[in-house]
């Protein structure tokens, strides 16, 4: 389901080189070591599209074709760079689950998917004094920061709970 476009030879140095449409995140864990994954700040194609760049220095026949297989059969979302930047920017970010997502998918499955692709670790949508809420109309979706009406301070009492909780960086 995501989409791949090919650099052009005289533009590349690499022997294999794509651009898609997966978060960058997304594709590193979906590629694992077979290929180096780069984020795409170009404009050709635009980087706010297809913000990941794989790229392989000797690309045998059988590695290209397990990496495309790999792209094609993934599920892209919406980047996380330009969700933070929709809710830094316009105070909420709205997009077309139809766009990203299969058409059998029921709402309670693109809501379950949302929810571990979005940017949640971020500061904008995931603080002590911060949540987020999704709002349904139709097949769009928006994301709404909220603030929390106390401050959420979660208990942590075992090795898993504290991995949950682990602070990310919250630039890209």
């Amino acid at each position: 389901m995501a989409r791949i476009i090919y650099c052009h030879p005289a533009k590349t140095k690499y022997a294999f080189h794509v651009f898609t449409d997966l978060d960058f995140w997304d594709a590193r864990k979906i590629l694992q070591d077979l290929a180096s994954v780069r984020r795409n700040f170009g404009h050709s194609p635009p980087g706010n599209e297809f913000p990941t760049q794989v790229v392989l220095e000797v690309a045998p026949a059988r590695v290209q074709e397990v990496l495309k297989r790999r792209i094609r059969r993934a599920i892209a979302a919406p980047p996380r760079h330009v969700v933070i930047e929709a809710l830094l920017m316009e105070g909420v970010y709205e997009f077309d689950t139809s766009r990203y997502f299969p058409e059998r998918w029921t709402r309670s499955q693109r809501e379950h998917f949302l929810r571990f692709r979005l940017p949640t670790q971020h500061g904008l949508l995931s603080s002590p004094y911060n949540t987020y809420r999704l709002e349904w109309q139709g097949t769009r979706v928006r994301v709404v920061p909220v603030k929390r009406s106390t401050k959420h301070d979660p208990v942590i009492r075992t090795r898993r709970e504290a991995k949950r909780h682990l602070m990310v960086p919250t630039c890209f």
